[in-house]
């Protein structure tokens, strides 16, 4: 059987189509690949047309710029000093050269200088020297300003100036009060008012424990009567309780028979003495006063007993009187006769004993039921008098040291507007090992009886109190990296022809309480200081540092 075979030509032109086939579709593809490059290039270039319009714009103000001798605008023209048209300008400080008291030093001289303040920690002070401050001549220095800053000073570490700053002898000059105002400068009065300087801490209301009582039964027994309930007002000596104790009827027994006994023989004793040793012999005589003697002793340390448990008899009145009204006496002994009124004397157990308020005050515990079996142990009320109560704070360690007996404490209660005061009575001497605080003890009055035991709030010690401190705005003080400093309008600012002066001032603050902040030094009241727009005179300073560095 012959195969059939193909010729070599017919095989070359099949594989020549196949090639074709392959070389169209990889036409294909590049084709696609061409356009979807092309879209990304189109889309990069869309998306490049606003960056390369705003650098053509900026190139082209550069350019107007620099055919046109255009400069960036003077901190002169930002804080209002235009330059006036003829005039030589100081470009260092704003003004006309002229006019310019910085360059010029002999226009507007500077008075005696007289340096650091070792005493209050700052430059030309004030308080020392009070001619150094920008105030009208009938102004008044009140010396109690010294001992103000005393207490300031004293009371806790504040910051300190560095005393080779010079700032001080810096003056911001302007053109005029137009250009001031124009600045956006805004001012104030260095005034007076009261400084609070305290110590924050948190705390809580405890009961004052020298004025509590847990009563319980002093004898075994069951539970008679409960007289008072948890909130009743109590008095010392009132009844909160009738407990019926079996060791109580048989003191009473007990008592009843030695005073039976104690009769008996003191009646023999003294029948013997009266017949005297002729009739009866002096043994016998003797024998009856050591009866007598035991009978007393047994009779005087039953009465004792009865103390023990609160049940107080008088041994001399029980002495003298007839056995009848001893056994009457006992049968109710130390229940109020408020309290025996209202029992019914024919079922009512003589073994009874009270439970009685040793103080005024308030029952706030009551565990007691009637017919309950209480041992002695079991606390049956709590009384406390709430007149007074504690108040523990936790002090940090570094501000414990600042802590005091006798100062006095404000404690703002949580969920309250309310706030109590009292003062510091006891300082621990101990520092609790995991908040590394300190105890500190206050009392609070409590006349109203408002203030809850185991009540959370903010405590606040009061280190110092001035009424008359000085003060001003916070943001008039600013720190400058080595010193604080204000800026002090000048006196004669409002004067015709005068220079328009703001003179730097080294100061000294004190504490800061909400807007205000204590000037301790460098400040006087009825000075005009710098508040808003502050950040204008401070760049100016900054400028002249670095100008000089």
């Amino acid at each position: 059987m012959n195969k059939a075979t193909n010729h070599p030509s017919e095989l070359d032109a099949s594989q020549q189509g196949v090639d074709e086939q392959i070389t169209a579709k990889q036409d294909s593809a590049n084709d696609e690949k061409s356009l979807v490059g092309a879209s990304r290039l189109l889309g990069s270039l869309l998306r490049g047309i606003p960056t390369l319009v705003i650098l053509g714009l900026l190139t082209s103000l550069a350019l107007w710029g620099h055919n046109h001798d255009w400069q960036a605008p003077k901190f002169s023209e930002l804080i209002g000093n235009q330059e006036i048209q003829g005039v030589l300008w100081c470009d260092d400080h704003g003004v006309p050269e002229a006019e310019c008291i910085s360059c010029n030093a002999e226009l507007m001289p500077k008075a005696e200088l007289h340096g650091w303040c070792a005493e209050h920690g700052v430059q030309e002070c004030v308080l020392h020297h009070p001619h150094v401050a920008q105030l009208s001549e009938d102004s008044v220095f009140d010396p109690t300003d010294f001992e103000r800053a005393a207490r300031a000073l004293a009371v806790r570490e504040r910051t300190k100036n560095d005393s080779a700053c010079n700032m001080h002898l810096r003056r911001i000059q302007f053109t005029s009060i137009a250009a001031v105002d124009l600045a956006g400068i805004d001012i104030n009065l260095v005034d007076r008012g009261p400084v609070i300087e305290t110590i924050k801490t948190t705390g809580e209301i405890v009961y004052d424990p020298t004025r509590v009582a847990h009563l319980s039964s002093r004898a075994k027994g069951t539970i008679w009567s409960v007289n008072k309930d948890v909130g009743d007002q109590v008095k010392q000596g009132d009844v909160l309780a009738l407990v019926d104790a079996a060791e109580v009827g048989h003191l009473k027994s007990q008592l009843l028979k030695a005073k039976t006994q104690f009769d008996l023989d003191t009646k023999t004793f003294q029948r013997f003495s009266k017949l005297g040793g002729d009739i009866i012999p002096e043994q016998k005589i003797q024998e009856a006063k050591a009866a007598k003697s035991d009978s007393e002793f047994q009779l005087e340390s039953t009465v004792q007993a009865l103390a023990n448990l609160g049940l107080l008899i008088d041994f001399d009145t029980i002495v003298d009187q007839p056995i009848v009204e001893v056994r009457a006496n006992l049968r109710l002994l130390g229940i109020p006769a408020a309290i025996v009124e209202s029992l019914d004397a024919s079922r009512t157990s003589t073994n009874l004993i009270p439970v009685v308020s040793p103080r005024d005050g308030i029952v706030v515990m009551r565990n007691a039921v009637a017919g309950e079996v209480v041992e002695t142990g079991k606390s049956l009320f709590t009384v406390a008098n709430t007149k007074q109560m504690w108040l523990l704070l936790n002090v940090r360690l570094e501000e414990a040291e600042r802590v005091t007996l006798g100062q006095k404490i404000v404690f703002h209660l949580d969920g309250s507007q309310r706030e109590a005061t009292g003062s510091v009575t006891w300082i621990s001497t101990e520092v609790d090992s995991e908040t590394r605080t300190v105890r500190v003890r206050g009392e609070l009055a409590n006349p109203s009886g408002r203030l809850r035991n185991e009540t959370f709030g903010a405590g606040e010690i009061v280190l110092r109190e001035e009424d008359d401190a000085i003060i001003v705005p916070s943001e008039a003080i600013h720190w400058e990296g080595c010193c604080h400093v204000a800026f002090v309008r000048g006196k004669d600012y409002f004067k015709e022809g005068s220079y328009k002066v703001f003179h730097t001032r080294s100061v000294r603050p004190g504490v800061k309480m909400g807007k205000n902040t204590e000037v301790i030094a460098g400040l006087l009241p009825g000075e005009v200081i710098v508040t808003a727009g502050s950040g204008i005179l401070r760049a100016e300073l900054l400028k002249g540092n670095l100008g000089a560095g």
